[in-house]
């Protein structure tokens, strides 16, 4: 339950997690750019992706299988901390654009919790104890907010400090922020690896096999606010429909 609500906490805020790994949209990859030189020359220019020198270290049978541990840890938490991150900036693009007030952004987010908790209840419960920790840690890197800050920006400081307790019986801390250059060092470079789009060949490296795909629920593929508004036209519809069908038997 604490990850569920975690995740749902910091949810709270409307993608799919592998188009993150598309570095530019495939009309930027198939056109190829030129320039025009002052002797009328054609120059054909691209753009080459820095190379990426991996550090060469020994690594030893136990190494190794911990190496392995943490990768296949990261491809289910970062999926789901990408989400996460996209969820609450479409959420707060939302309340910017609509100027919502106080009420009415309290009325949305409690929406979208019940949705989030009744979706993602059985998939977090999927997530053994490290995974979920690891992806509080991504939270943190993909928001420039610890997952604390958030459940307290979103639903108050009462549950930010509830869910704080709650970690620390697990052993973790959703006030701790994220270190690149620190205790989070190998996160890092699979993020990296991740957004260069090299995650899913290591992933093949060490398993044989392609990285699992995480599961989002259809209404969470396009921000929350779109499905809500297509319930609601539905809804006028249907309501339409009979308003008219209970006409038509009147004057038959």
């Amino acid at each position: 339950m604490l990850l569920v609500a975690l995740a749902a906490a910091c949810a709270v805020a409307a993608v799919t997690p592998a188009s993150a790994q598309n570095r530019r949209s495939a009309t930027e990859q198939n056109i190829l750019k030129y320039e025009i030189d002052e002797r009328g020359d054609t120059i054909f220019v691209d753009e080459i992706r820095p190379a990426r020198i991996h550090p060469s270290k020994y690594l030893s049978k136990r190494e190794w299988r911990s190496r392995a541990r943490r990768v296949h840890n990261f491809s289910k938490a970062y999926p789901y901390a990408l989400f996460i991150a996209q969820t609450i900036r479409e959420t707060d693009s939302l309340f910017a654009a609509r100027n919502y007030n106080e009420r009415q952004q309290d009325k949305y987010l409690n929406s979208i919790k019940d949705e989030l908790l009744n979706d993602f209840e059985p998939l977090f419960k999927q997530l053994t104890l490290s995974q979920g920790l690891m992806m509080i840690r991504l939270i943190d890197r993909e928001v420039g907010m610890p997952p604390y800050d958030i459940i307290k920006k979103y639903l108050g400081r009462v549950n930010a400090s509830f869910w704080q307790g709650v970690a620390k019986l697990f052993k973790g801390n959703i006030k701790q922020r994220y270190e690149p250059e620190g205790e989070d060092a190998d996160l890092e470079q699979l993020c990296k690896a991740w957004n260069y789009g090299e995650f899913d060949e290591l992933y093949v490296f060490l398993f044989g096999k392609e990285r699992p795909q995480i599961y989002i629920p259809e209404k969470f593929r396009e921000p929350y606010y779109k499905s809500l508004e297509k319930n609601k036209e539905r809804g006028r519809a249907a309501r339409r429909a009979k308003k008219e069908k209970n006409k038509d038997k009147k004057q038959s």
